[in-house]
C-alpha cells in the first residue's frame, strides 16, 4: 500500500494555495456564501502532473475529498459521517455488511406516507409525484441530467408552491449533477427564489441522501423592493399585450441603470429610492429583469455566453430575447423581442431547453 499520509502531503506542496479537502455536504454550504471558479493552479502528486478539479474559494483552493482518495487510492465513503479508510481501496462505497437492498418498487404505486405538517414524512423510492407533469413537455427537452423526474419535481412546485406534506421530488448527485441543477434554479429566480428543500421530520434521509424536492418562497429582503415596483407593475398591467409590458418594464430599468462593466446592483438597491442612476453590468441588468417580469407575471429566465447575460420571455406564444444592458448602452432596441441573439452561443444550450419548458410546458414543440 502507498503511504498515505507522504503521498498526500506531496499532492498538496506542489499548489500555489492552501487547500482545504470537503465533503458534498460542506461543499454545497460554501457554495451558498462563497463565489467559487475553477481553480487553474498546477496540482502534483508524487513529483508528476495530475488532473484534479478544483475550485478557488474565498482566495484558497479547495478539492473534493472522494476525489483525492481515488487518486491517491484509499476510500472515502458516507456512513451516517465522511469515513475514510487508508487500507481499502477506492470505490466511494461503504463496505457490504448485510444483503443489498431491495430495487424500490417503480413510481406507478405512492411511495409518499403523506402525514399532516409536523408528523413524520418517510419515503419509499428515488422520485415521486402526484402527477406525471412531463407528459406536457416537448420530449427532446430531456437528457440525463435534465430527465423527466427532475422537471415533474420543479414543475410540481411551480403548480402547487413548496409542500409540507408530499412534494414531488428526485434524486440529485452530489457534484456537477447538482451543481447544474442549482443553476437550473437560479436562472428562474425572479421575484421568488427557489431552492433545494428537504422536508422537516424526514425520518428516512440517511437512506436516500441525493433527495432533491423544490422550495419557492419570496426572500424577506424583497419585500420592500416589490412593494417599490407595485405601481409600476400595475401600468404595465393596464397596456394591451405582453409585448408592451415588456417593452414598458426594458424602459423604466434603463431609467434606473447605467451601464458600467464590471459594476453590480442588488435588487434591493435597485428598487428602492436614488437619487442617480446605479452603475451596473450585464448580469445586474438580466437578474433586474427578472424580477421585474416575474412580479407582472411574464415568463422569463437568464440566458449567458462565457461573458454576457441577458433574458429570454415568453411573449405572443414565442421565447424572444431580450437584453436590457445592451438596450441602455446603445440609447435604442438593439435586442428588444428578437427571436435571435446573433454571434452569440448559449453555454448551456440543453438547460435553456429544459427551461423553457418548465416554464411554459410544450412551447418548443
Amino acid at each position: 500500500m502507498k503511504n498515505v499520509g507522504k503521498t498526500i502531503l506531496t499532492l498538496f506542496a506542489g499548489m500555489l494555495f492552501g487547500a482545504a479537502l470537503f465533503s458534498g455536504g460542506v461543499a454545497h454550504a460554501a457554495e451558498i456564501f462563497y463565489k467559487a471558479i475553477p481553480s487553474t493552479n498546477i496540482i502534483y502528486l508524487d513529483g508528476q502532473r495530475v488532473e484534479l478539479t478544483a475550485f478557488a474559494i474565498d482566495g484558497s483552493n479547495y478539492v473534493k475529498l472522494r476525489d483525492v482518495g481515488e487518486l491517491v487510492g484509499f476510500n472515502v465513503y458516507w456512513d451516517g459521517a465522511v469515513q475514510i479508510d487508508s487500507d481499502a481501496p477506492y470505490t466511494g462505497e461503504a463496505p457490504q455488511t448485510t444483503a443489498p437492498a431491495v430495487t424500490p418498487a417503480p413510481v406507478t404505486t405512492a411511495p409518499v406516507e403523506a402525514s399532516p405538517s409536523g408528523q413524520p414524512y418517510t419515503i419509499h423510492t428515488d422520485h415521486w409525484s402526484r402527477e406525471d407533469f412531463s407528459q406536457q413537455a416537448n420530449p427532446a427537452v430531456f437528457t440525463a441530467t435534465y430527465d423527466r423526474a427532475l422537471y415533474n419535481a420543479i414543475r410540481q412546485t411551480l403548480v402547487d408552491g413548496t409542500s409540507t406534506t408530499a412534494p414531488a421530488y428526485t434524486m440529485v448527485a452530489k457534484g456537477d449533477e447538482y451543481s447544474a441543477v442549482k443553476n437550473l434554479l437560479g436562472r428562474m429566480e425572479g421575484a421568488v427564489r427557489y431552492g433545494h428543500h428537504v422536508p422537516e421530520n424526514f425520518t428516512n434521509y440517511y437512506e436516500y441522501l441525493d433527495y432533491f424536492a423544490v422550495s419557492a418562497a419570496m426572500p424577506e429582503n424583497y419585500q420592500a423592493p416589490y412593494e417599490f415596483i407595485r405601481p409600476v407593475i400595475e401600468q404595465a398591467n393596464r397596456l394591451d399585450s405582453d409585448r408592451e409590458k415588456v417593452t414598458y418594464l426594458n424602459d423604466y430599468l434603463c431609467t434606473l441603470l447605467t451601464y458600467n462593466k464590471g459594476k453590480t446592483a442588488a435588487v434591493t438597491e435597485i428598487f428602492s429610492r436614488h437619487s442617480d442612476e446605479l452603475e451596473a453590468a450585464c448580469g445586474t441588468y438580466a437578474r433586474a429583469f427578472k424580477f421585474l417580469c416575474g412580479a407582472a407575471g411574464i415568463p422569463c429566465f437568464t440566458v449567458s455566453t462565457a461573458n454576457h447575460g441577458w433574458n429570454m420571455v415568453y411573449v405572443e406564444g414565442k421565447w424572444l430575447h431580450v437584453d436590457v444592458s445592451a438596450n441602455d448602452l446603445y440609447h435604442r432596441p438593439y435586442i428588444l423581442l428578437t427571436e435571435t441573439a446573433e454571434g452569440r452561443t448559449d453555454r448551456a444550450p440543453e438547460q435553456t431547453a429544459f427551461l423553457k419548458e418548465l416554464l411554459v410546458p410544450g412551447s418548443t414543440k
